[in-house]
């Protein structure tokens, strides 16, 4: 994006001209251009903040109420008609309070036929792209450092602004460039002008100057004392004054102004802006909208379909890239619980059929029938979805085994691993106690291949480590049964 802030001056404009990247603004270059060539230059910006003329302002700061700001124009209109001989009909208003805690409104009026005449300078694509039109007062509230007042000097007048209002002269930098034409005396001054400034040196260096150099610093000083000499009445107090130049002036000019004697005004010392520093204010304020702008009406910025449709088709460009991120996001969040999820049902699924023995439909399932069992609720229902090799069935048939009336054993781990190997560690008081439970484990048809290990006794405590494998009812061997049918009939026989 490109963009410029200028001013009418001389017969053309005082440009700069500025790129813009995202938010990022990048000052390119000043220049003066003439009319005839300023009109193609325009074509190449997005839009054109315009500085207007402080001499055909209306500028005052006065304290009214704190009412809507809407009221406050119409008040400020009524003191205007009632005051001057302007008409609210043909007025451009707007009020400001830059002046922050003082309660004094700044108020800008201009007449809409001012504004006009000021556009006229612009073809009729350039006036579309103008963004922005602001009073040059607006400059003493946006310097540095804060001011009392401020001298602004320009091609035919020049404007002294304080914070409540301000004063004109008529003449400016044209009496300056007057006077340097006297300087040279051939057949065509101005170009003998135009040349010795593309090659002058810095002016404000007066030990290193030739005669015409030199004479042009006086005619440099002498110009701005006489300013600064009709302008010393209104001075006040002393303290620094902005002098804004809205023109080009020799080189080292600026310099020439700033170390002049302080003594001329009112013992003031002095901040030059040139013509591209105040160019440059107007833009980075109409950016953060605290200025005066009179682009509204009839003179609004025509330009902004073109100039925001860009913003718009990046803006469009940075959502779609949000949402397709976003929905990236999303499927990688949505793929991440899929694993976690599948990864929980699996562990699930081992998990039931460790303690149920097989697979169940759902954990809630298999929890109930756990719970049923635990508190011996189960009916034979739930008892046959319950398998051989489970923890749950294995724990509810060996648990009665060690918990016998008068039991003194103490279970300190029970460990099943598959397909119903078992072991059971602890300690008794006494000796019978894991007799008796031996016992039971061998009467129960279901156990099998039991290993007592090694009992070790220590004061009044046995310690025990008993092995065994669980498994469904055994099957009687067919010859067994064979050899048993035998032996019934061969008894029949007998008798």
């Amino acid at each position: 994006m490109k963009f410029a802030s200028c001013r009418a001056a001389n017969g053309g404009f005082l440009i700069d001209t500025f790129s813009k990247e995202y938010n990022k603004t990048t000052f390119e270059k000043s220049e003066f251009v003439e009319k005839s060539a300023a009109a193609e230059l325009f074509k190449s910006f997005d839009y054109i903040d315009f500085v207007c003329s402080g001499r055909e302002m209306l500028y005052y700061a006065r304290n009214y109420p704190p009412v809507k700001h809407s009221y406050l124009k119409k008040i400020v209109a009524q003191d205007i008609e009632s005051e001057t001989p302007f008409k609210e009909e043909n007025m451009m208003i707007e009020v400001k309070n830059f002046q922050k805690g003082s309660g004094d409104m700044n108020v800008f009026a201009v007449e809409k036929d001012v504004v006009r005449k000021a556009l006229l300078d612009f073809d009729d694509a350039a006036r579309e792209k103008v963004r922005s039109i602001v009073p040059e007062e607006t400059l003493f509230f946006k310097s540095d450092t804060p001011l009392k007042k401020a001298i602004f000097v320009n091609d035919d007048y020049s404007l002294m602004v304080f914070a409540d209002g301000q004063i004109v002269r008529n003449g400016g930098l044209n009496e300056l460039r007057s006077d340097m034409l006297a300087i040279f005396g051939g057949e065509d001054p101005q170009a003998e002008l135009d040349s010795w400034l593309s090659v002058a040196g810095d002016l404000s260096e007066p030990g290193e100057l030739s005669d015409i150099e030199v004479r042009m610093r006086k005619t440099v000083i002498s110009f701005f004392e006489k300013i600064f000499e009709f302008f010393a009445p209104f001075a006040g107090d002393a303290g620094e004054t902005a002098v804004f130049i809205g023109g080009v002036l020799p080189e080292g000019a600026d310099k020439i102004v700033r170390g002049m004697d302080p003594s001329l005004f009112s013992d003031s010392s002095f901040i030059v802006y040139d013509f591209a520093m105040q160019l440059e204010m107007i833009s980075e304020s109409v950016d953060n909208d605290s200025t005066v702008n009179f682009a509204t009406g009839d003179f609004a910025y025509k330009g902004g379909f073109a100039f925001l449709k860009k913003r718009a088709i990046i803006a469009v460009l940075l959502y779609l890239t949000a949402i397709v991120l976003l929905i990236a996001g999303m499927e990688a969040r949505i793929k991440y619980l899929d694993e976690r999820i599948a990864a929980g049902e699996e562990r699930t699924k081992t998990l039931m059929k460790e303690v149920i023995g097989k697979e169940m439909p759902s954990l809630r399932q298999a929890l109930s029938i756990m719970d049923k069992s635990i508190k011996g609720e189960a009916n034979i229902a739930d008892k046959k979805s319950v398998y051989p090799y489970s923890a749950l069935y294995i724990m509810e048939v060996i648990f009665p085994y060690f918990t016998f009336e008068g039991s003194t054993i103490e279970v300190s781990e029970i460990s099943i691993k598959e397909e119903g190997k078992i072991r059971v560690v602890g300690t008794s008081n006494t000796l019978d106690d894991i007799n008796k439970f031996t016992e039971l484990l061998e009467n129960d048809q279901m156990i099998d291949e039991i290993n007592r290990g090694q009992i070790n006794t220590r004061g009044d405590k046995s310690s025990f480590n008993i092995s065994f494998s669980y498994a469904a009812p055994k099957k009687e061997d067919p010859k067994a049964k064979k050899g048993k049918k035998k032996g019934k009939e061969n008894n029949d026989q007998e008798r």
